[in-house]
């Protein structure tokens, strides 16, 4: 379990509920959202960032699509051989990979995702969209990409693996 410093599990868990709610509707458009739905999932999405530790990027262009979930997810990757690693944060449009050595921005790799309660691990195409080195401030080094050619199927267990991380860290 993730320690949330400001605000209580409970109400982390009512919120996050909430979320997930309001993304499935967003993402499925049934029944559609309205113009205060959108709001409010916006202001969720941003109140769970903060709580999750993520600050936002700056400038009107880098507001963030997704929410960022913490997970312990293993990930697999090719990219010049097979890497295993640790995700430290999941999204419907990408994740971040924990590791010593990163890859560098523009690298295409496949990826592999294994999850506990999942019956076969989630296989994406996947592109490095930035890389951090050992010592930044910013975090830990790894490497953060953009999930490529997504299929249906792989969509909907992409949300699961994020309902589940969600559900995790709001226990």
């Amino acid at each position: 379990m993730v320690d949330i410093p400001c605000m209580g599990n409970r109400r982390l868990a009512e919120l996050a509920g909430e979320f997930t709610a309001l993304n499935r509707r967003r993402v499925e458009g049934d029944p559609p959202l309205s113009v205060l739905d959108l709001e409010r999932w916006s202001e969720l999405r941003d109140l769970l960032s903060f709580e999750f530790g993520h600050t936002p990027p700056v400038g009107p262009d880098k507001h963030p699509r997704h929410l960022r979930v913490p997970t312990h997810l293993k990930v697999r990757y090719e990219a010049d051989g097979e890497h295993a690693a640790a995700l430290i944060n999941l999204s419907e449009g990408g994740l971040f990979v924990a590791c010593i050595d990163p890859l560098p921005p523009g690298t295409p790799l496949r990826l592999e995702i294994e999850g506990e309660m999942t019956p076969a691990p989630l296989r994406l195409e996947a592109e490095v969209i930035h890389a951090r080195n050992a010592g930044n401030p910013d975090g830990p080094s790894g490497f953060g990409v953009e999930f490529r050619n997504l299929e249906v199927e792989q969509h909907e267990q992409l949300r699961a693996f994020i309902d589940n991380s969600l559900s995790a860290v709001a226990d």
